[in-house]
């Protein structure tokens, strides 16, 4: 075989390719993942699921305060889907080792009736 600089084999292009394939398909699975953002009371959509917000328990330290522990907020959800319901009582921050729900409650904010941001991305 006779080639000019850069010269590669097809076996060095394909061992190239395993290690980049992985990547590209993980960064492909983040970057699809959708999200919605409710207030209790409010319902939206998100891939495919109906997600109602139930309650909010909130029990976070407010911005400019100082607290002996950061605390939580807990949303109470129902999620509809292809004609079941699942009632979820999602966290953020989520704790370690929680179970994948279909659904993670990503964010929060601090207003009187917290704007709630949900995905269906795992990470």
């Amino acid at each position: 075989m006779t080639c000019r600089q850069p010269c590669f084999s097809r076996a060095a292009h394909h061992r190239g390719m395993n290690k980049v394939l992985p990547l590209l398909l993980s960064l492909s699975a983040a970057a699809s993942a959708a999200s919605v953002t409710l207030q209790p009371g409010q319902t939206g959509r998100l891939a495919g699921q109906k997600v109602t917000v139930l309650r909010v328990n909130d029990s976070r330290c407010q911005p400019g305060t100082q607290c002996i522990r950061a605390g939580e907020i807990q949303a109470r959800v129902l999620v509809a889907e292809k004609g079941r319901f699942r009632l979820l009582t999602l966290q953020f921050p989520e704790a370690r080792n929680t179970p994948w729900a279909g659904l993670r409650l990503s964010a929060a904010t601090f207003d009187r009736l917290p704007k709630l941001t949900f995905t269906d991305g795992r990470e």
